[in-house]
């Protein structure tokens, strides 16, 4: 059975690892000459560091010891865990994948395999190889096609303008920088300017909820409180009746007045209380949570200091000067970095295989399999806010959807009416999800995934570590690819 793996970057290397375990033979394509993804030199802005707490940030089988890492130590784990299981030698960096379609023959789409070409990255005038694989996992990531908003004026401005993926050492230095946003590489990105930039200014439509490091009061780190079983029952209740618990059922009068308290410790624990009102978010948790990162460190003292100018408003135009935002404020600028996100495209996907709906959100069954199409899977676009952990149990899913192994498995009516009934639950609860974005309920994606797979969903034998410790982690999923 070969297999190809698209992208080497957390969700490729897991899942090179775990068919390779499950007796395929896999090959690794990879546009950058190592692994990584976005953690990779050039895969993302320059300084961008990992929000993840202690063992958050790691795969079952390797553990990490190390807590909000810098890009290059997430890189060199993920490079270890490559080498550790044998991916590294089923890789080819530095290769670009241009095309993968369906090879001809009756049937459903992809049911006689699929046919990858490759070339060397960047290099269009090389020969274009062609190769035939029984299955392909797609793990090419959810932040290399950018979204720049097509704002009039562009021609008179004079200064530069980039998406946040393209920062690079030394781009703010001494310049008049504008970060465009309102996400966590907004928030980085600004308060690098702080340090760095002539003058440093935000400008977001609405203030979004940023997670502090640390919860209740500054004492206890955030995965204590919302990467547990316990903190996730106070969400909105999960789409699939499956992985509702009964301590989920709790009453929305008691969850309204438990997501009070939350918020406000939110704003002093963030420190969000000694700025102005309009600075804050304007809507009590747990709305907008599923879009929240951590707060970068610093943040909020510069903006208290004045070494960054936070607006609340949208952009119009760019003018001769700068930018002109809705208010009628003109902005200075040098430099303009717009921290506006990635588009969720698979450029190389033959046009056949539909994977959106008319909106443009993602159209996969689990967030996985697109429904009528066989031997394909998607890895890496049903975001949890563990991600590696949701890597991780995607990848253990698709090895078994692929060997035919789930407990059971929807025909394609069925796919599409679980897809329309998962989307119409995720607009209500994670509106601007894309389809992709579960955001906080990294238990209850893996419950569900658990319950395919015929794997108990319980991971300790103790009730109160059950519900009261972090249980959105690996480590708690070991021996999976052993049937345990």
């Amino acid at each position: 059975m070969r297999a190809c793996v698209v992208g080497a970057g957390p969700g490729g290397i897991v899942t090179a690892k775990v068919l390779l375990e499950n007796g395929f033979d896999v090959t690794v394509f990879d546009k950058y000459d190592e692994v990584g993804g976005i953690w990779s030199p050039g895969g993302c802005y320059d300084g961008l560091a990992n929000q993840s707490a202690l063992r958050l940030f790691e795969f079952a089988d390797l553990p990490n010891r190390l807590r909000f890492a810098s890009a290059v130590d997430s890189r060199r784990y993920l490079e270890d865990y490559a080498g550790t299981f044998g991916v590294l030698e089923r890789l080819r960096p530095g290769t670009e994948v241009i095309s993968i379609r369906p090879v001809d023959g009756p049937g459903r789409v992809g049911a006689s395999g699929w046919t990858v070409d490759s070339r060397p990255t960047g290099d269009e005038a090389a020969e274009v190889r062609s190769e035939t694989f029984d299955y392909v996992a797609v793990a090419s990531g959810a932040h290399h096609y950018v979204r720049l908003p097509d704002l009039p004026g562009r021609e008179s401005f004079p200064g530069t303008v980039l998406h946040s993926n393209d920062v690079r050492a030394g781009t703010f230095t001494g310049r008049r920088v504008v970060v465009v946003g309102g996400g966590k590489s907004a928030l980085d990105l600004v308060t690098r300017a702080a340090r760095e930039a002539a003058s440093a200014t935000l400008v977001q439509r609405k203030v979004n909820w940023v997670i502090p490091e640390r919860l209740l009061l500054g004492l206890v780190g955030y995965k204590w409180i919302l990467m547990t079983r316990l903190g996730e029952s106070l969400l909105p209740r999960y789409h699939d009746p499956a992985c509702v618990r009964p301590v989920d059922r709790l009453n929305d009068r008691v969850k309204r007045a438990l997501w009070s308290a939350i918020t406000r410790d939110m704003l002093i624990s963030s420190g969000w209380y000694r700025l102005p009102k309009h600075l804050r978010p304007a809507h009590a948790l747990p709305f907008h949570l599923a879009h929240a990162g951590v707060m970068p460190r610093g943040y909020v003292r510069a903006v208290r200091r004045g070494l960054i100018d936070a607006k609340v408003s949208a952009v119009e135009a760019y003018t001769d000067e700068g930018l002109r935002l809705a208010t009628g404020e003109e902005v200075a600028a040098d430099v303009i970095v717009f921290a506006t996100g990635h588009h969720k495209d698979f450029p190389f996907l033959d046009p056949g295989v539909r994977v959106h709906d008319s909106t443009g959100r993602l159209r996969l069954y689990r967030g996985i399999v697109p429904p009528g199409v066989d031997r394909l899977g998607f890895v890496g676009f049903r975001q949890v806010f563990n991600n590696i952990m949701g890597v991780e149990l995607t990848a253990h899913w698709l090895a078994r959807h692929f060997r035919a192994a789930l407990r059971s498995t929807p025909d394609e009516q069925q796919m599409e009416r679980a897809v329309d009934a998962r989307l119409d639950w995720q607009e209500q609860v994670l509106p601007g999800s894309g389809g992709y974005d579960f955001g906080p309920y990294d238990i209850h994606c893996a419950d569900e995934l658990m319950h395919d797979m015929g794997f108990p969903s319980h991971r300790t034998g103790n009730v109160l570590a059950e519900y009261l410790l972090p249980g959105g982690v690996a480590h708690r999923y070991r021996g999976l690819a052993k049937g345990r």
